[in-house]
C-alpha cells in the first residue's frame, strides 16, 4: 500500500530530479541558441545599418530580423502582439523566412520599431550620438549585441524547455507502456483490411465513412496497443486530447494517462486542476475511461493526495513506473488493490476538501499564456 511516508519519499526524489533536469536541459538549449542567434543578429546589423536605417525594404527583403528587432525594443514585444498591431495573427511566418510582409505590413512594423527602439541600449541610433572613439563605439555595439542575443535566447529556452519537457514525460510513458508489451497504434481503429482487387465490369466498391479525427468508441484503440495525442470525441462537456490512451487488454476499457511536470511549486495547483478538469469530462462521457496522472516535479503533497483520495485518480511518478505497469495490468496501486478511500485516512477530511477545492478555483492560464512567444528557433 502506498503510505503517506512513502509518498512524500518518492516525491522529493521526483523533485529533485526535476531540479537535474532543468539544469541539464536548459543549458543545453542555452547554448544551442547561441551560434544561430548571433548570426541573425549580424543579418539585422548589415540591413539596417547598425540600426541607423530600418526601412521597409529591408523588412521586406530580411523579414527573419523581425525576431531580432522585436528584442531591440523597450518593453520587447511579443510576435502575437505585434502580429496583431499590424492586422494578422502573429509574425512568426515572416520570422521563419516562409513569407514577407506587404508594404503596409513592412511600413507599420518599420514605425513600430523606430519609436519604440531601446536607444539606451543602442545610444549611436540617437539624433545626436555619443561622440565615441572607435573602440569605444565598437565596445558598445558588442555588450549591446550580447544583451540583445541573451534576451533572445533566455525566451525561447524557457519555451523550448516546456515543450521539451513535455516530450520527454511522454516518451518516459511511452517507454514503459512498450516494456509491458503494449505496441504503438499509429491509425485508429482496427486494422485496414486489404482491397479486393475489382473484376472486369464490376462498380467501383463505395468509400468507406470518413473517420473522425480522434477516439469515439473503445474500438479505436486495439487491444495490446497505445496512441498518442488522440481527442476523447465522447466528452461530456468538451472534447479534449489525452496525452497517451492505452489498451492493455480486450477489455472494453481505455487508459487516458495525462503527463503533468511542475518546475514552480505555485504551478501545482493549475497542473491538478487541468488533470481533475479532464477526469470530470471523462467520466461523464460515453467510454468507460480511466484516467490517470503521471506527475514529476514540485507539485504540493496536499493537493497530490487529496487528488488521489478525493478524486479517484491514480498518481504515478515519472521517476519509477514500474507500479504504472501494475496497476494496468491488475488494478495494484503499489502492491494493493486500487481503492483510494483506503489511502492517506490520516490525513484530515476538511484538508482534504479544502485541497480540492483550491484546485478547483485554480485558472489554469500562466501568466505569460497571454503574450507568450510560442515560438522555436529551427
Amino acid at each position: 500500500m502506498l503510505t503517506r511516508d512513502r509518498f512524500l519519499a518518492e516525491l522529493e526524489t521526483s523533485q529533485r530530479r526535476e531540479e537535474q533536469t532543468y539544469k541539464e536541459l536548459t543549458q543545453g538549449l542555452y547554448r544551442g541558441l547561441q551560434s544561430p542567434l548571433k548570426a541573425l543578429y549580424d543579418e539585422m546589423v548589415s540591413a539596417t545599418a547598425n540600426l541607423t536605417a530600418v526601412t521597409a525594404q529591408a523588412i521586406q527583403d530580411h523579414p527573419e530580423i523581425i525576431k531580432i528587432l522585436r528584442y531591440c525594443l523597450a518593453p520587447v514585444i511579443s510576435q502575437m502582439r505585434l502580429g496583431q498591431i499590424i492586422g494578422i495573427k502573429s509574425t512568426g511566418p515572416f520570422e521563419k523566412g516562409g513569407a514577407k510582409p506587404a508594404p503596409q505590413q513592412a511600413a507599420d512594423l518599420v514605425r513600430w520599431f523606430i519609436n519604440y527602439l531601446d536607444r539606451e541600449r543602442f545610444p549611436w541610433t540617437e539624433p545626436t550620438p555619443p561622440a565615441w572613439s572607435e573602440p569605444e563605439r565598437r565596445i558598445a555595439e558588442h555588450y549591446a549585441k550580447l544583451c540583445t542575443v541573451a534576451l533572445v535566447s533566455n525566451q525561447n529556452t524557457a519555451t523550448q524547455y516546456r515543450n521539451r519537457r513535455q516530450e520527454m514525460q511522454e516518451r518516459a510513458i511511452a517507454n514503459a507502456l512498450e516494456g509491458m508489451g503494449l505496441l504503438i497504434q499509429q491509425e485508429l481503429g482496427p486494422p485496414a483490411t486489404p482491397k479486393v482487387r475489382r473484376k472486369k465490369g464490376e462498380p467501383p466498391a463505395p468509400l468507406p465513412p470518413r473517420r473522425p479525427a480522434g477516439i469515439h468508441h473503445v474500438e479505436d484503440v486495439r487491444p495490446g496497443h497505445y496512441v498518442r495525442e488522440k481527442t476523447i470525441l465522447a466528452g461530456f462537456e468538451r472534447n479534449q486530447k489525452s496525452d497517451l490512451t492505452a489498451r492493455p487488454g480486450a477489455d472494453p476499457k481505455l487508459f487516458c494517462i495525462e503527463a503533468k511536470a511542475v518546475g514552480i511549486r505555485i504551478d501545482s495547483a493549475k497542473r491538478l486542476k487541468e488533470l481533475n478538469d479532464k477526469f470530470t469530462d471523462w467520466q461523464g462521457s460515453a467510454l468507460p475511461i480511466v484516467t490517470i496522472g503521471i506527475c514529476a516535479g514540485f507539485f504540493n503533497p496536499l493537493e497530490l493526495i487529496a487528488t488521489i483520495r478525493v478524486r479517484g485518480i491514480p498518481i504515478f511518478f515519472e521517476h519509477d513506473l514500474t507500479p504504472l505497469a501494475d496497476f494496468l495490468r491488475h488494478g495494484e496501486y503499489f502492491g494493493s488493490p486500487w481503492n483510494p478511500q483506503s489511502l492517506f485516512l490520516e490525513v484530515p477530511p476538511a484538508q482534504l476538501q479544502a485541497a480540492i477545492e483550491k484546485i478547483a478555483t485554480t485558472s489554469t492560464e500562466d501568466e505569460t499564456d497571454a503574450d507568450s512567444e510560442r515560438e522555436a528557433v529551427e
